[in-house]
């Protein structure tokens, strides 16, 4: 059976809730308050796992309790975690505002044992774990060195490299030759190209041109309410979203990396398995909170069948 190796993050989410956004220097009473299990490695590790995918995680956690909290969440949800170094000091955390008005979120990352994860933690690890044919996935809340490193061990050890280059960072364009599938919104799409966000009726455009500077098979720009394009070999095409009520954006894009992932390895074409990560998303944000918007296989089926 594929399955899927995780390199990335583990955050907690302190979220705020408000009408909008505050201006500089303003402070606005909020509406809510909440913490949550985060960081885009463990919500991608987390979503394909609720869909029925084998999970394994490498990454880093503090030694604080909330780091705790989000260890044994991984775990209850299936996914692998005795690849993940535990350092004192604390965890990755992130704040997040989110506005009730539009369910757009900003967000303040601070990494802590993210970035300690460095490639002697993780290519050894990943060597004893990984089979041909098993999917490695990876984001850019780790260092960027670890990542390249990591999948610099595609070819050796036969495995399907994912990235989904968020945060942004120009340095991808190093190993680009090294990812089969690369995976961004429309802002980091731009940002490859030197450019300002993706227009959604130039995103096929686009991803033709991130496919030239060298990724082995496919792009994928996610549109948000928009759904999202894919461009491999064959050319490009467009996967629409369904209409729903948007709560909260946080961990869509993360539910919609999941999904594809979990969709290859149970052998969905690349085509079907966009359109399963497109409504994976739109279920998403149908929710407050990361880890808690992602949903479970009987909730996308389901949401299959009406689409």
């Amino acid at each position: 059976m594929t399955r899927i190796g995780v390199v990335g993050s583990i955050n907690t989410d302190f979220v705020v809730r408000s009408e909008r956004f505050p201006a500089p220097g303003e402070t606005l009473i909020g509406e809510s308050f909440a913490v949550y299990g985060g960081g885009k490695g463990a919500n991608q590790a987390i979503a394909a796992a609720r869909l029925g995918a084998t999970v394994q995680f490498f990454g880093a956690a503090g030694r604080d309790p909330q780091s705790a909290e989000r260890v044994q969440q991984l775990s209850t949800d299936g996914v692998g975690t005795g690849n993940i170094v535990t350092f004192d000091g604390y965890g990755g955390i992130a704040m997040i505002q989110v506005e009730g008005s539009s369910g757009q979120n900003a967000i303040t990352l601070v990494p802590g044992a993210n970035m300690l994860l460095t490639p002697d933690l993780v290519t050894p690890r990943l060597a004893d774990w990984c089979q041909p044919g098993d999917l490695l996935c990876s984001q850019l809340e780790v260092p960027l060195e670890t990542v390249q490193s990591s999948f610099a061990m595609k070819q050796r050890h036969g495995l399907t490299t994912i990235l989904n280059a968020a945060p942004f960072d120009v340095r991808i364009a190093g190993f680009i030759a090294l990812i089969d599938y690369l995976i961004v919104n429309e802002i980091e799409a731009g940002q490859l190209l030197g450019e300002d966000a993706v227009d959604p009726e130039e995103a096929i455009a686009a991803g033709e041109r991130l496919l030239a500077l060298g990724v082995g098979t496919a792009v994928l720009i996610t549109l948000g309410a928009h759904g999202a394009v894919l461009v491999d070999g064959t050319g490009g095409r467009s996967i629409a979203a369904p209409r729903v009520n948007v709560v909260d954006t946080t961990g869509a894009g993360d539910a919609f990396v999941g999904a594809f992932c979990a969709s290859l390895t149970s052998g969905l074409s690349v085509v079907d398995a966009v359109h399963s990560a497109v409504i994976a998303g739109s279920l998403a944000v149908q929710k407050p909170g990361a880890q808690p918007s992602l949903p479970t296989a009987a909730e996308l089926s389901a949401a299959l069948d009406r689409a």
